[in-house]
């Protein structure tokens, strides 16, 4: 039984996720959290191809394929791990054909549904799949999308994850935004679990900023700005590069880290020529975690921003906090809801660049508070994010909404009809 439920745990666990060596941050994420489920209940993870099987402590790792011939497994209450990339396209479609339980990393699918359908060259399907979804408006959309005219900050005004949500048992998410965007009435119970802490962090706990510093080649005195993770247009790379231009008579020796992939769609290269700032920004390209977080552990302060607000959480956010090390954020979304010691906040309004390299600079100028942030930030997030303490989060949901399940299972009337196949896959 779980801590939180009089209920007998579910038989065990199929879980449909990405695993490492997969780029997705949720892949690592699974990779944390479903050994210590295993730990309570036989746990089945299920994985595109073949090729994905990777070992992963306590659990079988199986392909869809060999899923298929496990119909035994189809009696074991099911996961869906979703994010908005083509990693969890197996997970979605699996979601939308046998209800079960989500975890939406993000609340907005557009681009995922976008490169299961015109990705593959079905323009029709993008437009079933937007009708299905929103209606009128969906359809017009797809209309717009044909004649190319469609704006990019779209795609979060339809976020595309109701086919989901109509077929889930219950969704787990890790911020009360997140649960906002998706909660309606008739919809499915939600859960917020907050994203855990990862376990790379507490094995770096012995590696100094220095000692970060010399490993990473970076400079030994130079204030650091860190943008940590896959740079998107939507973490505001540009901003943060605007800002940086600005700070630059004030902090001559400035630099500024952004250690991950860039995104095709910013004209990151172009962004940093027209400021001038080829010798300010160092772009690492992509990292694996264990070259990942040690820049955390390197920098001064981490500037970690989101428009349009998906709602997803970031776990390079987590992480970085858990290693002390201080952020700036924005004041509305997922990452506003830790408290104001943990992070400073950007709120919204005009001249952001301008707002944003003052903000900056003033935390910089004060290395006693930046000092009392990070710790701050290192408290917070190991004593609220443990993955122990997620781990029985989950098992209580699943628990729960697996036996109400069981429960309309053995009555027919009440039976879920199996759900059509979806119109984008």
């Amino acid at each position: 039984m779980t801590p939180g439920s009089s209920l007998p745990l579910p038989a065990g666990l199929v879980v449909f996720t990405p695993l490492p060596p997969g780029r997705s941050g949720i892949a690592s994420y699974a990779a944390e959290l479903l050994p210590v489920l295993a730990a309570a209940l036989p746990v089945v993870a299920v994985v595109a191809r073949r090729q994905d099987i990777v070992p992963l402590a306590g659990c079988e790792v199986l392909s869809v394929l060999d899923y298929r011939g496990r119909p035994a497994l189809r009696g074991w209450a099911h996961l869906y791990q979703i994010g908005n990339s083509l990693d969890h396209a197996h997970a979605y479609v699996a979601a939308l054909r046998r209800p079960g339980i989500v975890t939406l990393h993000d609340p907005v699918l557009h681009h995922l549904v976008e490169a299961l359908t015109l990705g593959r060259g079905n323009p029709a399907g993008y437009a079933a799949a937007l009708s299905a979804e929103h209606g009128e408006a969906g359809r017009r959309v797809a209309l717009l999308r044909a004649q190319g005219l469609l704006h990019p900050g779209t795609r979060f005004l339809l976020p595309m994850h109701r086919q989901v949500l109509d077929r889930a048992q219950g969704v787990i998410l890790h911020s009360r935004f997140a649960a906002g965007r998706v909660q309606r009435p008739g919809g499915p119970p939600l859960r917020v679990v907050p994203h855990h802490l990862p376990g790379a962090v507490a094995a770096l706990d012995g590696l100094d900023r220095a000692a970060a510093r010399q490993r990473l080649g970076l400079p030994a005195q130079a204030p650091i700005l860190l943008s940590l993770g896959h740079a998107t247009p939507a973490k505001r790379i540009d901003l943060v590069l605007a800002a940086v231009a600005r700070l630059a008579a004030d902090f001559p020796d400035l630099l500024h880290v952004i250690a991950g992939a860039p995104d095709p769609g910013l004209d990151l290269a172009g962004h940093i020529d027209r400021l001038g700032l080829r010798d300010r920004v160092r772009v690492t390209g992509w990292l694996p975690e264990d070259a990942f977080l040690p820049y955390a552990r390197a920098a001064d302060l981490l500037v970690n921003l989101r428009h349009p607000q998906a709602g997803e959480t970031s776990g390079a956010l987590v992480g970085a906090l858990g290693m002390g090390l201080p952020a700036v954020v924005d004041a509305t979304g997922p990452a506003a809801e830790y408290p104001d010691a943990v992070v400073a906040k950007l709120p919204p309004g005009p001249e952001p660049a301008a707002r944003l390299a003052a903000l900056v600079a003033g935390l910089l100028r004060d290395s006693a508070g930046l000092a009392a942030r990070g710790a701050a930030a290192r408290a917070h997030l190991r004593q609220e994010h443990g993955l122990a303490a997620s781990a029985a989060a989950y098992l209580d949901a699943i628990t729960i909404w697996d036996a109400a399940r069981r429960a309309r299972q053995g009555q027919p009337t009440l039976a879920r009809r199996p759900a059509p196949d979806p119109p984008c896959c």
